[in-house]
């Protein structure tokens, strides 16, 4: 073999390496934060054939993560999840990883989750206790994420035990707290946030709740199974940023001038697709479960964003643009 190919050759090689190292963890991830999959939509979700699965699953176990499907329960179920001493880390070190967790899952990063919780937990066990005992439930959870301790607390224990629960909910429209039934199934970080996602009995749908705006959470003594149709690594997929669904709608806007360039630098959503025009403006596209959140996006480019379609989005636009001319008094 000739020499001038080994670089080729090895980038290739380092290239495959890596590609499965991520694949690796997105299984782990899966099977830790959505458990209640077949085993068909996760091949379809990670893009893999069966026997690569299996291979990957086989690698995983020799790592020390063990896991099966169980067909009694429809849902993944870990059998081993092999401990990892913390190495030599430094007073500062420590509180660095902390914090890192804290502002990383303030990002709307979805594979974090309350196992992340527990591993930055785990990770301040050897801090000072006068910093150890404040540190999580003032410094994290309550500036952090806004929520109580005791009610996080309920909240994992109702998904773990699969016991229904009475909640009272405080939505940011109403003047009073709302009591809400619930199967509660994931807990997850969304945008500086924890929320509880579920089965609302109270409104016959998938909801999620704002920890934070959790004040009184209630056991019940009913026992549920997760719907068969519920995928959370499906629903979050479709969402632009916090809303989660289902079902998407498709959203087009033209940006020009400076909000162009930037707009095309990034990657703001997996489903996007942009094309430079004529005029030299960008046609953005995007499949999304709730479109608002797209024109919010789009509102901080100013006049350099237009909402193309769909069109009750456009005329919510403009009726939302005329509501600010009123506020900030503008007459021309």
């Amino acid at each position: 073999m000739h020499s001038h190919l080994f670089p080729y050759i090895f980038s290739s090689m380092k290239q495959k390496y890596t590609q499965r190292v991520e694949r690796l963890i997105q299984i782990a991830a899966e099977i830790k934060n959505v458990p209640y999959q077949t085993v068909r939509s996760l091949l379809e979700k990670m893009g893999i054939s069966r026997s690569q699965f299996y291979k990957d699953r086989q690698a995983l176990a020799d790592m020390g993560f063990e896991f099966e499907y169980s067909r009694p329960k429809n849902r993944f179920v870990i059998i081993k999840d092999a401990y990892l001493p913390v190495g030599d880390l430094t007073f500062s070190e420590r509180l660095s990883l902390i914090m890192a967790f804290r502002h990383l899952a303030a990002t709307g990063e979805q594979i974090l989750s309350y196992e992340g919780f527990n591993a930055a937990k785990k990770i301040a066990l050897e801090l000072p206790r006068q910093i150890r005992e404040s540190l999580f439930e003032d410094v994290v959870l309550k500036e952090g994420f806004g929520s109580d301790r005791d009610i996080m607390k309920k909240v994992q224990n109702a998904i773990e035990e699969n016991r229904r629960v009475i909640l009272s909910y405080q939505r940011p429209e109403e003047d009073e707290p709302g009591s809400h039934e619930a199967d509660l199934y994931h807990l997850y970080f969304r945008r500086r946030a924890l929320y509880a996602e579920g089965h609302s009995l109270t409104e016959n749908g998938i909801r999620a709740y704002r920890l934070s705006r959790i004040s009184k959470l209630e056991f019940t003594p009913c026992i549920f199974t997760v719907r068969s149709d519920y995928d959370f690594g499906r629903r979050h997929r479709n969402a632009f940023s916090a809303y989660a669904g289902d079902t998407t709608e498709h959203v087009v806007i033209r940006f020009r001038g400076k909000a162009r360039t930037f707009v095309q630098e990034s990657m703001w959503h997996h489903s996007q697709m942009t094309q430079i025009q004529e005029d030299d403006s960008l046609v953005f596209e995007v499949d999304v479960a709730y479109p608002r959140e797209v024109m919010w996006w789009s509102l901080r480019w100013g006049a350099d964003a237009e909402i193309l379609k769909p069109e009750w989005l456009r005329e919510e636009a403009q009726k939302t643009i005329r509501n600010m001319g009123k506020v900030y008094e503008v007459t021309e």
